[in-house]
């Protein structure tokens, strides 16, 4: 049976992800598989103390494990085209400031600064109008940004947030003062389940920059990257600020 190049390639990704999944999900579900064990044989000979290490271990890596999924039919339907994408008039700096905060509360030992115009200076860049944006995908861009500078970065460090509107853009920055990126993986960086070579044992499932790149692509945008080793990392978003008819 003859098959075309998009067909090729799409059986391809398909049996990748396949791969790349039950790879991924091995360890949790090993962890996971582990610690109950011991505490099913010998939960009664355990102090509370490491009782609830256990059960700590145990949640831990079922969120892990629910958050891979999650990212997996996330950029499964980016792939396939079944991704909505519902762009509507969005108080941006209202919308950006609500996600810093959320972030913020998770990251304590972090200090994320932000730099945003007042919404009256956005709204005469933008002659009085809302910029029409997807909030969900614009959720998954900012935060997943945010995150990755804080789970990248020592403690009691410095991230820093900026918004501009230029030349009809939008533009988002998220710098930090992190462990940064070669250059070698900054060419494969958007690749899914592709993570750095020096991230040691910090966790993640290594689709989030594949899910923040496809939701720039479905705002027309672009994304790129600065970073050096043990210097820190800059992630820069434009997006239009009118959109073209698809």
């Amino acid at each position: 049976m003859y098959l075309s190049d998009s067909e090729k390639e799409f059986i391809e990704l398909k049996s990748r992800f396949i791969s790349m999944t039950s790879h991924q999900l091995r360890t949790p579900l090993a962890v996971i598989a582990s610690s109950a064990g011991i505490l099913s044989n010998f939960g009664a000979q355990l102090d509370e103390q490491k009782r609830q290490k256990h059960l700590q271990c145990i949640q831990t890596y079922v969120k892990h494990a629910t958050q891979l999924l999650d990212d997996i039919l996330f950029l499964n339907k980016a792939e396939i085209g079944h991704l909505a994408f519902e762009p509507v008039p969005l108080p941006l700096v209202e919308f950006c400031q609500e996600l810093i905060d959320e972030v913020q509360l998770s990251a304590s030992e972090h200090i994320i600064r932000s730099s945003i115009p007042a919404q009256d200076t956005i709204e005469f860049l933008t002659c009085g109008n809302q910029p029409h944006l997807d909030k969900k995908l614009l959720r998954q861009i900012i935060v997943n940004l945010l995150s990755n500078a804080v789970k990248y970065s020592p403690e009691c460090n410095l991230i820093n947030f900026n918004l501009t509107i230029w030349q009809s853009m939008i533009v988002f920055t998220v710098e930090d003062q992190g462990i940064g990126i070669s250059l070698s993986d900054q060419a494969q960086l958007f690749q899914p389940f592709h993570r750095g070579e020096n991230v040691g044992a910090i966790a993640g499932t290594g689709l989030g920059l594949s899910i923040v790149k496809k939701c720039v692509e479905l705002h027309q945008g672009e994304i790129s990257v600065k970073s050096a080793l043990d210097v820190g990392t800059l992630f820069t978003v434009m997006i239009p600020l009118i959109l073209s008819a698809p």
